[in-house]
């Protein structure tokens, strides 16, 4: 009798349904991943340089786990999902901390996503290439999808999670009120979940009932696991500061008071302060002044305590609270309230002002100073939080009803040429104060030729109109500025933030602010000299607007006098703009150039407060001294 043929072992091909179910939940959770990460990264990194080499890296991850030559089975790749996302909260924090004291803008944030968001990509994109199996393939015991059907999936992984992360998700303000943490271990829990409920013991006795065990012990094993998860959160969680914030945040042994940290349209509002302590026994040291922070950026700060410096015993602006504030911390900003001083058209030649408008409102330091010299004033700020910090924490006025637009420029600017073109009335305005930078980059939309042609239809024949711009000065980027704005007006000068006077050098490596004056009015932009009046009790004010004239830039150094030609092709349009990305060429700089101030103290104050670079990103802009 001969002996029956050995049966070879043939592996069993996927269950469609798993498949299907890792394949759409892996495409959600990539885009989920992608887009709290980033936000989550940007406080410490800013913009420019989280996204630097992120497509490169992210790009590299997909195309990794479609050519993975080891077979990952889609239960077993639920379990190490949930791993990998179980560490990003933490491992987002401590490895981005650790990576930028060593102040490289490329190198640090690369490590960061290699290390934190690649493992996750990596296994969230292989829960989407492996169920690429057809039913045809499955009749034929194909275990895994060809090589082909794995990169095109891989493909469709990075198109799909770039896109709903910018597009989909960047726009739903209630996930503004979800943690990175929340999303992380939310999604964590539910892959263990899977992976728990896929290998829960099964029943053991061998009878007709066995399988009327099988799915409530796979229920408790879940609903066990979800228990277990869910008294974890509060150890695999971030270690930064909820927000919004519920209470104001001193942390222990040390100066640094955290007012309020919310979640917002342009990225974490942060109200910060420093305050005095036995340490800090010179005026070099940073203490005694609060900040406005929009993630890595600061959009403006005051001095605070004996930093409060008054001329002619004025009265202070206070804040909500009646606390006493003294003078801004920038000199940008008081630089653009120099307009007033502009006596070459018919209302500067009168001192008299009937209507200002604001585009970016940052901590109010201007606008404020106009609302004190009885300049009717209105403010549009695309940010909510923005103008409530300012308003609460910064001494901003009360503009008035019908003074306030929450919203983007370029949309209510479009929607009141409108208007006029309809034969509805609308505020003229006779100064525009444009300051919309932001983490070394700036919104590019409203710096086009269609921008500043829309904003002409609201204003006074002889208006004028200041533009702050963050940059190098001899760079393209502002050269396009520049010759836009040349373009668009009839005159332009331009004045810069430093303390002392621009050296030639300077104008080549020197990341400082531009603030330009340009005016409708065919006479030549001219400033009357400063008065007390003007100073508003500020020392500040006093020295921007006493030493204005050293402070002009040679706006022929920029662009070329010789070569109009040239000159137009840096001219920005709505069809071609590339302003944006040479700003994040330079936010690398601008980085680098932060981290260079105050580095070791501004650490110690990230690791519980969530404000990453605190102090160093002071040197954003210009910091003023206090008296």
């Amino acid at each position: 009798m001969s002996p029956k043929p050995h049966k070879q072992h043939v592996p069993k091909p996927p269950d469609a349904a798993p498949q299907a179910i890792s394949a759409i939940v892996g495409l959600a959770a990539i885009s989920l991943v992608l887009f709290f990460y980033e936000r989550a990264l940007i406080p410490i990194y800013a913009t420019g340089p989280t996204n630097h080499l992120l497509d490169p890296i992210l790009g590299a991850t997909v195309l990794l786990a479609a050519i993975n030559p080891v077979s990952i089975s889609t239960s077993w790749n639920w379990l190490y999902t949930s791993i990998a996302l179980a560490a990003a909260p933490n491992a987002t924090y401590w490895v981005s901390v650790w990576t930028s004291r060593k102040k490289d803008p490329v190198l640090g944030p690369a490590i960061t996503h290699a290390t934190v968001l690649a493992p996750i990509i990596f296994f969230l994109t292989t829960s989407v290439v492996e169920a690429q199996l057809t039913s045809a393939q499955r009749k034929m015991h194909i275990t895994r999808p060809p090589l082909v059907y794995r990169v095109v999936a891989a493909a469709v992984c990075f198109a799909v999670g770039k896109g709903v992360s910018h597009r989909v998700w960047a726009k739903q303000a209630f996930l503004n009120q979800v943690s990175e943490s929340s999303v992380f271990l939310g999604l964590a829990g539910f892959s263990w979940c899977l992976w728990i409920y896929k290998h829960s013991p099964a029943p053991t006795r061998a009878s007709k009932n066995a399988s009327l065990y099988r799915g409530p012990l796979k229920t408790v094993a879940v609903a066990t696991s979800i228990a277990v998860w869910a008294a974890s959160y509060r150890y695999l969680a971030s270690p930064v500061l909820p927000h919004p914030l519920p209470e104001p945040y001193t942390r222990p042994n040390t100066s640094i008071t955290i007012h309020s940290s919310v979640q917002s349209v342009t990225g974490l509002i942060v109200v910060g302060e420093a305050l005095a302590s036995e340490d800090d026994s010179s005026d070099d040291d940073m203490h005694s002044v609060r900040y406005l922070r929009a993630s890595h950026s600061i959009l403006g700060g005051v001095w605070m305590g004996s930093k409060v410096m008054i001329l002619d015993k004025a009265k202070p602006v206070k804040d909500s609270l009646g606390t006493p504030l003294g003078d801004s911390i920038y000199s940008a900003f008081v630089l653009q309230e120099v307009v007033r001083l502009v006596n070459s058209t018919t209302r500067g030649e009168k001192a008299h002002w009937d209507n200002a408008l604001l585009i970016g409102l940052g901590a109010g330091t201007s606008a404020t100073a106009f609302i004190r010299n009885q300049v009717p004033t209105t403010i549009i700020e695309i940010d909510p939080a923005v103008y409530d910090a300012a308003r609460t924490y910064f001494g901003l006025p009360d503009p008035g009803p019908g003074k306030v637009f929450l919203e983007d420029a370029r949309g209510w600017v479009e929607r009141a040429r409108g208007n006029i073109e309809a034969g509805k009335e609308e505020t003229l305005y006779d100064f525009v104060v444009h300051d919309c930078f932001s983490g070394g980059g700036v919104p590019e939309h409203i710096f086009t030729m269609e921008f500043w042609v829309d904003l002409k239809t609201i204003l006074q024949p002889e208006a004028v109109v200041v533009i702050n711009f963050a940059g190098v000065p001899k760079s393209d980027a502002t050269r396009m500025v520049l010759s836009t704005l040349e373009k668009s007006f009839e005159s332009c000068r331009a004045f810069h933030d430093l303390f002392n006077a621009i050296s030639d050098e300077q104008y080549d490596t020197e990341f400082i602010n531009i603030v330009f004056f340009c005016t409708t009015s065919k006479s030549p932009l001219t400033f009357r000299e400063s008065a007390k009046g003007d100073w508003l009790g500020s020392p500040l004010r006093r020295h921007v607007m006493v030493s204005l004239p050293q402070r002009e830039v040679a706006l022929d150094l920029i662009r070329d006098p010789e070569n109009e030609e040239e000159n137009q092709k840096y001219i920005l349009t709505d069809a071609h703009n590339p302003l944006g990305k040479l700003q994040d060429a330079q936010g690398l700089h601008h980085w680098k150039s932060s981290v260079s101030v105050l580095f070791a103290r501004s650490y110690t104050y990230y690791s519980s407060t969530n404000v990453a670079l605190a102090s160093l990103v002071f040197a954003n802009k210009r910091l003023e001294p206090f008296g």
